[in-house]
């Protein structure tokens, strides 16, 4: 029960330090800057990143729930950048553990994990110029082959 309680209080305060970025103030230039940022991103990732956004303002229709994850998810499978793959396969674990707890008592505590990984997929998304580096030339189901071994060999001539 203390586990609970505990990550009750982490999410609603998590929930509030969002909201504080909902504010009329500031909305119009997250918006404008969240925008600029997907330049020069692959399409998976920066679909990926828009909808992490979108859900951690509220934007859209998206919130911290379930059903954005599982977006965020699907979009993320398709990135080419190894940071937001690594961070799509941590939301996907938080993600089937709490369809799989579905109706148990610990359903709150793991859904209030995919929150918080959907916060965390988020703020590897606003280091652009990081995952801008992190792109590789495939995508994680792209079925690529990987390295590919080059078939000469070095020989040595001194006998010659």
């Amino acid at each position: 029960m203390r586990g609970s309680t505990i990550a009750a209080v982490a999410t609603c305060t998590l929930l509030a330090i969002t909201g504080c970025a909902k504010s009329e103030d500031n909305a119009p230039v997250a918006t404008a800057a969240g925008a600029a940022n997907t330049a020069g991103l692959d399409q998976g990732t920066a679909a990926a990143c828009t909808l992490a956004d979108q859900a951690t303002k509220g934007q859209d229709g998206r919130d911290l729930d379930l059903a954005t994850a599982k977006d965020i998810v699907t979009l993320g499978n398709t990135s080419k950048s190894t940071i937001i793959t690594a961070a799509t396969d941590v939301l996907s674990a938080s993600l089937s553990k709490a369809q799989a707890a579905a109706g148990n008592p610990d359903e709150a505590v793991l859904v209030a994990e995919v929150s918080s990984s959907i916060l965390k997929f988020q703020t590897a998304c606003q280091d652009t110029d990081a995952v801008k580096a992190s792109i590789t030339k495939e995508s994680k189901n792209a079925g690529g082959t990987g390295a590919t071994s080059d078939s000469t060999s070095v020989t040595n001539d001194k006998g010659k």
